[in-house]
């Protein structure tokens, strides 16, 4: 009998990859998404090809899981294996303008997950963020740093949802005596990222192939670690078949100031883009990089995708869905 592995966020960018994911290792697959951020058009594809094990339903899953229930085939959910839970808005100006939504799909929408994972003896893994380490004052962020994170700020709506949920399923697991995780998802970029985002990476190449001036904010010397998509899903993949509850970091642990990555994107696409400065945001960290022990110990990860080869790959992505 197939594995049946739900993925709420389906059509987010890191969502619909491991929709697909699961689908390519013959899974029953169950997207859920209420399109707030997501994009319908990133899991078209699979809708198409796997009518008989991938379903897509359209809700939100801070309303539980009855509408489900009542919709797919309850011989799926027999075998029901992981629960995904990356239905979250990522990006400062989506989590800044769907704030309180922010807050409650990572609190009440977890336990939504959470118990009926249980109910099914199935495992969920959660979607948690390098911004759980705010603006570190260590150097990479090993997963015992507890941080340095605004509770009342612009950001905190993400943050702190998010520091709630890893606090949400330790409590469950110690309560339940359950195997519930969570990985802290360090800068990933790559295909199906929503074109209107507003992170670095697909800014950057967008506007370099627009050559059009690439937009720093700050000094340009604050620094992340940039992880290709297909290198943090198979990371993601091996921690769910794990049998880890702790956390664990999972990115690409070689770091780039703001500046560096202008200059790579403007070389790697021949653009004749210059560089603007604009302000730096409130809360923005200064610093990100992953402290990767604990992933390649466990996991055996080691990122191989380099920045100069994803930003090409995901150029030439852009350039076929925005005829650039």
């Amino acid at each position: 009998m197939r594995k049946t592995v739900i993925v709420t966020g389906a059509a987010g960018f890191l969502g619909s990859h491991l929709c697909e994911k699961y689908y390519s290792l013959d899974c029953n697959v169950i997207g859920i998404d209420n399109l707030s951020t997501g994009l319908e058009s990133n899991i078209t594809h699979l809708k198409k090809l796997a009518k008989d094990h991938f379903f897509f339903l359209e809700t939100d899953i801070c309303e539980g899981f009855s509408k489900l229930q009542n919709s797919i085939p309850q011989e799926w959910l027999k075998n029901l294996t992981y629960i995904l839970h990356f239905a979250s808005p990522a990006s400062p100006p989506h989590y800044q303008r769907l704030g309180i939504e922010t807050l409650w799909v990572n609190s009440l929408g977890l336990s939504h997950c959470l118990n009926f994972a249980d109910q099914h003896n199935a495992r969920v893994i959660f979607a948690s963020t390098s911004e759980v380490y705010g603006d570190p004052s260590l150097s990479p962020q090993p997963e015992h740093y507890w941080g340095n994170v605004n509770s009342f700020g612009e950001r905190s709506c993400y943050d702190e949802s998010k520091r709630f949920g890893e606090a949400l399923i330790f409590t469950h697991n110690k309560k339940h005596q359950t195997r519930h995780g969570l990985v802290r998802i360090f800068n990933t970029y790559g295909p199906r990222m929503n074109p209107n985002d507003g992170r670095v990476v697909i800014n950057f190449i967008l506007q370099a192939l627009k050559n059009i001036d690439l937009t720093i904010y700050g000094d340009g010397l604050q620094t992340r670690s940039f992880c290709y998509v297909d290198d943090l899903i198979s990371a993601i993949t091996k921690y769910a078949d794990s049998n880890l509850a702790s956390p664990v970091n999972i990115g690409n642990d070689k770091e780039f100031n703001m500046l560096e990555l202008a200059e790579i994107v403007i070389h790697e696409l021949k653009s004749k883009s210059k560089i603007r400065f604009h302000p730096l945001p409130a809360d923005d960290p200064k610093q990100r990089k992953p402290d990767l022990t604990e992933a390649k110990k466990h996991l055996n990860y080691n990122p191989a995708v380099s920045l100069q080869s994803g930003i090409l790959k995901m150029a030439d992505w852009l350039k076929n869905i925005a005829h650039l």
